[in-house]
C-alpha cells in the first residue's frame, strides 16, 4: 500500500523587504532630495554639485574626495547590511516569517 502524503506543504517564500538595508538608504535619499529642491528653486549648478557630492563623495569645485560625506551616504547602507546579516544568523527573520508577518524582515 502507498504511503499517505502529508497535507502540510511548504512553498517558497515570497518577496520580502529587508528594513535595515532600506532604512540605510535614507541619508542618501535625503541628500538627493535636497538637490532636487535646489534644482526646482532654480539653482541647477548647485543642485548638480550637491547630487554629485552625496552620490560619490567627490567635490567638483575643489576637485577632491570628501570622505565624511561619502561615509555619511553609504555608511548607513553598509551598517544596515550588517544588521540584516546578523538578524538572519540569530533567527529573527525566521521568527518573523513563522509569526506570519508579511513582506517585512530585519
Amino acid at each position: 500500500m502507498a504511503k499517505r502524503r502529508s497535507t502540510k506543504r511548504h512553498s517558497k517564500a515570497g518577496m520580502t523587504i529587508p528594513l535595515a538595508v532600506v532604512a540605510g538608504f535614507a541619508p542618501l535619499a535625503l541628500g538627493e532630495i535636497g538637490a532636487v529642491r535646489r534644482a526646482l528653486a532654480g539653482d541647477t549648478a548647485g543642485a548638480a554639485q550637491q547630487a554629485v557630492i552625496y552620490a560619490t563623495g567627490y567635490n567638483t569645485d575643489t576637485k577632491s574626495f570628501h570622505w565624511p560625506t561619502f561615509m555619511g551616504s553609504y555608511g548607513p547602507i553598509l551598517a544596515g547590511m550588517v544588521v540584516h546579516k546578523l538578524a538572519g544568523r540569530l533567527g529573527v527573520n525566521r521568527a518573523l516569517g513563522k509569526a506570519g508577518v508579511p513582506f517585512i524582515r530585519i
